[in-house]
């Protein structure tokens, strides 16, 4: 098996950017998540209530500079931010020390959104624990949802494809699914369950938790449009007695070095 996808949602629940190389910080990959948006309450926002956010692509460019653009808006660049202007936002029942960014990038995400918003960023000495429950003590993750990494595999998404065509609907990509990492060649669908710890060269990853779905995998991400039958057909062979329905793994770096990279096209071997 070996890494087929790699990939990087700078902005939360914007447009996912593929890469060929992938740095692993302390908050998981390099620029992963570190900007957001939140309302004027200081909760984030995503596609979950906000489908247009995955017509915004958000790329970093030299420096830090963040490249805004999306459907009838102007592209933006935004600097860091020198001042570093404390901002509390709220992801789920986290609450992150992150800093605000420019007025002008407040009223364009506001603009496109229709709706009062900010634009957010966490350096990457903010502390927001990964939930030790899971992962132990001592990670850290950005904006995610909670974990630095999400994995899904090839196999998993191409049995989901199987299913929603064999039901007369067209096939997805991975996008929907926002992993960081998608892992290609000969394993059975949804493997991904059973393993436990992974090697990728000098990197060492440890599984922790089954990611449980929301209504964004349901989402065209290059037209917004939702699709409800796809989650009904995911639901249909992937529902636990939860009630909750799973696709992927949440992933930490469990042993690295400095300057730690995935790349594609690496060799991935499951240790346990």
């Amino acid at each position: 098996m070996h890494i087929g996808e790699l990939a990087i949602h700078p902005l939360k629940s914007a447009r996912a950017v593929n890469v060929q190389v992938l740095p692993l910080t302390t908050l998981g990959p390099e620029w992963d998540r570190c900007w957001m948006l939140v309302d004027t309450t200081g909760h984030f926002i995503t596609q979950r209530t906000h489908p247009r956010l995955c017509l915004v692509s958000a790329v970093v460019m030299a420096e830090g500079m963040l490249h805004l653009a999306a459907p009838g808006m102007p592209d933006l660049l935004v600097a860091p931010c020198a001042a570093a202007v404390p901002v509390a936002a709220i992801v789920w029942n986290d609450r992150v020390d992150a800093q605000a960014t420019t007025a002008e990038a407040d009223a364009w995400c506001s603009e496109f959104l229709g709706m009062a918003v900010r634009l957010v960023f966490m350096p990457e000495q903010a502390v927001r624990p990964v939930d030790p429950q899971y992962a132990g003590p001592g990670h850290r993750t950005a904006f995610s949802d909670g974990f630095p990494l999400l994995l899904a595999t090839q196999s998993s998404l191409d049995h989901l494809n199987g299913r929603l065509q064999a039901a007369g609907e067209r096939g997805v990509d991975w996008r929907r699914f926002r992993p960081n990492l998608v892992v290609a060649g000969a394993c059975p669908p949804h493997a991904e369950d059973g393993w436990r710890r992974l090697r990728i060269g000098a990197v060492e990853l440890s599984v922790v938790k089954p990611c449980s779905r929301c209504v964004i995998p349901s989402i065209d991400p290059d037209t917004a449009v939702k699709n409800s039958q796809i989650l009904t057909i995911l639901r249909s062979y992937r529902a636990r007695a939860d009630g909750k329905t799973y696709f992927g793994q949440n992933v930490i770096v469990s042993r690295t070095g400095a300057g730690a990279r995935l790349r594609i096209g690496d060799r991935v071997e499951i240790l346990e």
